[in-house]
């Protein structure tokens, strides 16, 4: 499968999809550290992505814990938290990928998450793949702006939150890409976790002077290293004192609200069951 390109600048502003009443914990309120297929034991939100054929009628409307993408092919699914959101279950706000234009979205609710996922249905067979490849995509980011309709923001290009902040285009994720195939025999899940750990530096607004939407040397002021011009050097200065640095960072954490995605990539995937384990409830074992 050929890798898509990575979005190189987030523009800072906030967001936070997903919307709609969603289900609620599977499972017990409780700490949990058996293992069952490779998923943790506990308490956990899920997430169904369902592998359809090309022409599938799929309806966006929100709610419920599933979304539809194309059984071979791309799409896009789109993950949101907004830390000053009242939602309280993962919440599918459009249950479509690709099929009505757009990606998928799936709100989360405020805090850190342990993730696991494995395909389920039929296994591969007579040369018949059934693969998922997904690669992360930090969308939008941005901060309150003090406007009493933050809590219920679920993108950054709402006129309100425009204009917050930059993400510099050197900020990766801990694995930017995963793989998943379903074999004979128990479908195992894998902890993709990683794929939601970020590092880099998230800037104020004002710190991009030039208000290009980009960190570069042509927003440092001033010769910073005293060497006789304005570099790469001195923009490693600016942004040290003037930036925020994260490291390992769950990607949603990085400012009050955060659009994350993923990139796709489906080939004879029917089923793919994702599961949020929220860290502050559950203990791993």
């Amino acid at each position: 499968m050929v890798r898509p390109g990575h979005l190189a600048i987030a523009t800072v502003t906030c967001v936070f999809l997903l919307a709609a009443a969603g289900p609620a914990f599977a499972g017990k309120p409780s700490a949990v550290q058996a293992w069952s297929n490779g998923f943790p034991s506990g308490p956990h939100f899920n997430l169904n992505i369902h592998g359809k054929n090309a022409g599938y009628a799929c309806d966006p409307s929100g709610g419920g814990g599933s979304v539809f993408v194309p059984e071979y092919g791309s799409s896009q699914i789109q993950y949101l938290q907004n830390k000053k959101s009242s939602v309280t279950n993962l919440t599918v706000r459009d249950a479509c990928g690709t099929f009505d234009g757009d990606a998928a979205q799936v709100q989360l609710p405020a805090g850190e998450y342990q993730v696991y996922a494995r395909i389920l249905a039929k296994p591969q067979k007579d040369g018949e793949a059934r693969e998922v490849v997904f690669y992360p995509r930090l969308l939008e980011t941005c901060n309150d702006s003090g406007t009493e309709n933050f809590t219920n923001a679920t993108s950054c290009e709402e006129s309100f939150l425009l204009g917050t902040g930059v993400v510099t285009s050197g900020g990766v994720f801990d694995k930017d890409s995963e793989s998943l195939v379903r074999t004979s025999g128990k479908s195992m899940a894998m902890d993709v976790t990683p794929l939601f750990q970020w590092s880099g530096y998230a800037c104020p607004q004002a710190a991009d002077t030039d208000g290009d939407g980009a960190m570069t040397p042509a927003d440092v002021p001033a010769d910073l290293d005293g060497d006789g011009d304005v570099d790469e050097a001195d923009l490693a200065l600016y942004l040290a004192a003037n930036c925020t640095w994260f490291e390992h960072e769950w990607v949603f954490n990085i400012a009050d609200l955060v659009v994350y995605g993923w990139d796709y990539e489906n080939a004879g995937s029917k089923l793919l069951q994702v599961r949020f384990y929220p860290t502050s409830t559950t203990t791993f074992g």
